[in-house]
């Protein structure tokens, strides 16, 4: 893919949409309202169980979300227009002029020299989420460089419902949250790359369950390399465990993840919930936060652009 640099900009048009869009809740009783599968069965039947639905996904179709929210940052005054802030200084994260990627104004995220905080922000959704197709450009800067072998950069915040299972060491069990997140690392490659990406998951088997896209890790499908300078197109899919009749969660829960159009990671047996009502996908968005037991050696920089989400659906050709 094409380098983006500050004085590189790509022109293509995106159309946007509101961010403070009601939502509804498809979850009822445990059947799900219109929601298809990850694999791309058209959803329809209102006493159909995601297993079921997953069970019956050979004959394709379309999953249709219940909506695509199109996020253009050059259309906001502020990216609080956009996000909210959990974590770390909210002077870390500006829209900038450049550079642009696809037409889109850059989010710059900084994570400063010595500290572990950038920030970490959520896109809200209001009711929550069964399953959510989210994508984003991402770059990092030109001379990112880290510290040691295996150390770790979050960049984006996939799918996440807060409470104390969610993160800083917290055990979900089932209805106190849990998360996926994206991390860049120094792990099996150089200090200032190409890096390497691993998957952070917080889930009721294990919390701080790391999952490294390297040959050989049982849930990596490719081994990409993220050269700084350079822009990508991350695709992400989060979709929910079914809970069956006594409250039990069953390990069928989905992740998957996309570069520039290749499947690169793909996970389908965890457990985040037992709730369905309060302890489903509650956000997403752009974070920064560097190791946990070491800090930045010098000031890092993320930009993002085009972030798209297709909630309660997938996205797709003609859908």
């Amino acid at each position: 893919m094409k380098e983006n640099h500050a004085d590189d900009p790509v022109s293509v048009d995106e159309r946007t949409t509101n961010v403070d869009v009601s939502r509804r809740r498809l979850l009822r009783g445990g059947s799900l309202l219109g929601v298809g599968s990850l694999f791309g069965v058209t959803g329809g039947g209102v006493d159909r169980t995601v297993a079921e639905e997953i069970e019956s996904a050979a004959g394709g179709g379309c999953n249709r979300p219940e909506e695509v929210v199109h996020l253009k940052y050059g259309e906001y005054e502020n990216w609080e227009d956009i996000y909210w802030m959990s974590n770390g200084d909210r002077e870390n994260l500006a829209i900038v002029p450049s550079p642009t990627y696809a037409g889109d104004t850059a989010l710059q995220l900084r994570v400063q020299d010595g500290d572990h905080w950038g920030l970490s922000t959520h896109y809200d959704f209001d009711d929550g989420l069964l399953e959510l197709n989210g994508r984003v450009a991402f770059a990092l800067n030109t001379s990112w460089s880290m510290r040691t072998e295996s150390e770790h950069c979050r960049l984006w915040n996939c799918a996440m419902s807060l409470g104390e299972g969610s993160a800083g060491g917290g055990v979900p069990d089932g209805t106190n949250g849990w998360s996926n997140r994206l991390y860049v690392s120094t792990k099996e490659t150089d200090l200032d790359g190409p890096f390497h990406l691993l998957s952070y998951t917080y889930h009721m088997d294990q919390n701080q369950d790391h999952d490294f896209l390297l040959h050989g890790e049982p849930y990596a499908v490719r081994q990409p390399e993220i050269v700084p300078g350079q822009w990508y197109e991350f695709e992400y899919y989060v979709c929910m465990n079914t809970v069956d009749d006594n409250g039990v969660a069953n390990s069928d829960g989905v992740i998957q993840y996309w570069l520039d159009g290749d499947l690169i990671y793909e996970r389908s047996d965890l457990r985040f919930t037992e709730d369905h009502e309060t302890n489903i996908i509650e956000t997403n968005g752009p974070v920064g936060y560097y190791g946990g037991r070491y800090v930045t050696p010098q000031n890092l920089y993320s930009y993002y652009a085009n972030h798209s989400m297709a909630l309660n659906g997938t996205f797709g050709d003609g859908c």
